[in-house]
């Protein structure tokens, strides 16, 4: 692994993941979901977690956390296979790239460019059951073309 993917972060992360932070909060709707992205760092603690009493974390927030690489289920031939798929099957959902403190370190965006960044404010960790093109996009088709039934996280298979 390439010392540069060694800092890499991954923006579709989970609060327990490792160096996870808060880069983002869910806004939008139920039926269109979209991140506001945060101007400041937000560190995750128990804290935090304990103020949303009970609620899902990633129902609120969208987080970053280090790219796990090799052992995200996501990860395929080096690269980001989400991202991929994000591109490929979502259309951008803004005209200009967001405002975003992760970019720079940024898996999606050292692979696909500001053409992740178009579609990542509509990318939400748990999708929805009636956005089928983005979960079409979270779910890999496993090898008869069928699409597993897996949340859209780092590290899920």
């Amino acid at each position: 692994m390439a010392e540069a993917d060694a800092n890499l972060t991954c923006p579709s992360g989970q609060p327990d993941m490792q160096d996870a932070r808060i880069f983002g909060v869910i806004a939008g709707t139920p039926a269109q979901p979209r991140v506001a992205y945060l101007k400041k760092k937000a560190e995750v603690t128990p804290e935090m977690l304990e103020q949303l009493d009970g609620l899902d974390p990633t129902r609120v927030f969208r987080y970053s956390a280090r790219c796990e690489n090799g052992r995200c289920a996501q990860y395929e031939g080096g690269r980001c296979s989400l991202a991929q798929r994000i591109v490929a099957h979502l259309e951008p959902v803004v005209s200009d790239l967001p405002s975003c403190q992760i970019r720079d370190t940024c898996r999606w965006f050292r692979e696909e460019g500001g053409a992740a960044c178009l579609r990542c404010p509509q990318v939400v960790t748990l999708v929805p059951s009636d956005q089928n093109a983005l979960r079409h996009a979270a779910y890999k088709a496993d090898a008869h073309g069928a699409e597993a039934d897996s949340a859209l996280m780092a590290g899920q298979p």
